[in-house]
């Protein structure tokens, strides 16, 4: 006869069911976020700069327009890191616009939204809250969706 699992077992068991939408959600955006820097770095590497610029810029207003909503989470209108990203990418380094622009849009909401107010989430009086989006059209998807977009001859 089996039984449930005790002790630290069940204790993992628990922390993977918490932590698999979160790697599921946010693994696959940060990982192409990886490997569009790495691309910049060994094609371009001039560009790491502007990058480097989009990405503090997107991070700065996705932790100052985030905001801790009580019973929810941390919200944020997810248009902002999208634009901003779309725009510092075709200012700063517009031959390199679509893979600035999705590096920096993919984590400077999870960086300046997420991560920067988790001491946040205690004072919401919340038992879960989202991190890196909770809906299809959050701020990580559309900042992809706006940089595909950025790619000549996508329209």
């Amino acid at each position: 006869m089996r039984t449930a699992p005790t002790g630290c077992l069940s204790l993992l068991m628990f922390g993977l069911v918490l932590a698999l939408p979160f790697l599921l959600a946010n693994a696959v955006p940060t990982a192409l976020a990886g490997y569009q820097i790495g691309r910049i770095a060994l094609q371009a590497p001039p560009t790491l700069f502007a990058l480097g610029a989009a990405l503090v810029l997107n991070v700065g207003l996705c932790y100052s327009f985030a905001t801790p909503v009580p019973q929810q989470g941390i919200a944020m209108q997810p248009l902002i890191p999208a634009g901003a990203a779309a725009l510092s990418g075709l200012v700063l380094a517009p031959a390199w616009a679509p893979p600035v622009a999705f590096a920096a849009g993919v984590l400077g909401p999870l960086i300046g939204a997420d991560l920067l107010h988790l001491g946040d989430i205690a004072d919401i009086g919340t038992g879960m809250a989202s991190i890196g989006g909770a809906g299809t059209f959050d701020g990580v998807v559309l900042s992809g969706l706006v940089a595909t977009l950025l790619v000549p001859g996508a329209l």
